[in-house]
């Protein structure tokens, strides 16, 4: 079964229909036979430019929407599910190297600077899930950094931070959502958001293990952070780099409780996983 999902125009598509859509939570799924409307991320200040290009507000669902035939005018808002000029995978895991964990712009900026971006990368969305469309039941999105990892240099490099909706960044922190038990509602999201079979996903979901074994059996990896620096005129905390190490640590015995591995075996989450 795919998550639950906030009764929005994001969220999740019937097997025999194409864009359905749930206006309330005690309503069941009615379906727009004529007219598909997709859902946009439109930030506050750029409703009127949306307006004028053929956006529509529905006020129940607190969503800008579009006709299927008029997206071209509207592609920056348009979710990457749905736009013409991309194809799936829209979503998948990406998955953080071990050595890695708890490097991010939270443990290396200031509380009030890494807000700043996470906030701004809401607003530029219009708290939609860039991904999707949709919006979580109990917070709407997300702040996922966006990494590109150099495996021969071992550097990670930050390229963005965008919003995504809980199921979605539950996809892309794939490690984490199985650890906590969640990868089958997780199978089933990527399934459904990229029009795959769930053998189509699950392979994906092994491919991004494989990679990660790969990755994590380094240690030296570097983490480049200098997009948020570029972009937002912020500067590293003094002690970041110590932070980061002792959130990698903790993270490692949650790891470690989570599994059920005993503590100090350097392998534990391959083992956990069955590498190879």
């Amino acid at each position: 079964m795919a998550p639950k999902r906030e009764n929005d125009p994001g969220s999740r598509a019937s097997r025999y229909f194409v864009f359905p859509w749930r206006l309330r939570s005690d309503v069941p799924f009615v379906v727009i036979a004529l007219t598909t409307l997709i859902p946009l991320c439109v930030p506050f200040e750029r409703r009127k430019a949306a307006a004028r290009a053929g956006a529509t507000f529905n006020g129940e669902q607190k969503c800008w929407m579009v006709q299927r035939d008029k997206l071209d005018a509207l592609l920056p808002f348009v979710p990457y599910r749905y736009r013409p000029d991309r194809k799936a995978p829209y979503i998948r895991p990406w998955m953080v190297p071990q050595a890695l964990w708890g490097f991010n712009l939270r443990a290396f900026l200031a509380p009030e600077d890494w807000s700043r971006i996470r906030k701004d990368a809401y607003a530029r969305s219009g708290s939609r899930c860039r991904v999707c469309g949709g919006r979580g039941p109990q917070w709407p999105v997300e702040a996922d950094e966006g990494w590109a990892y150099d495996d021969e240099r071992r550097i990670q490099t930050l390229k963005g931070v965008i919003s995504l909706c809980p199921d979605c960044h539950g996809v892309r922190h794939w490690g984490k959502t199985m650890t906590e038990g969640r990868q089958d509602a997780a199978l089933a999201w990527m399934a459904e958001v990229n029009g795959w079979s769930h053998t189509d996903a699950a392979r994906c979901g092994d491919q991004a293990m494989k990679q990660w074994h790969t990755r994590s059996r380094h240690t030296d990896w570097q983490c480049d952070i200098s997009w948020a620096i570029k972009t937002y005129s912020v500067e590293p905390i003094k002690d970041g780099e110590t932070l980061a190490r002792d959130l990698n640590k903790k993270f490692m015995r949650q790891a470690e409780a989570r599994v059920g591995v005993k503590a100090g075996h350097v392998t534990h989450i391959e083992h956990l996983f069955h590498e190879g």
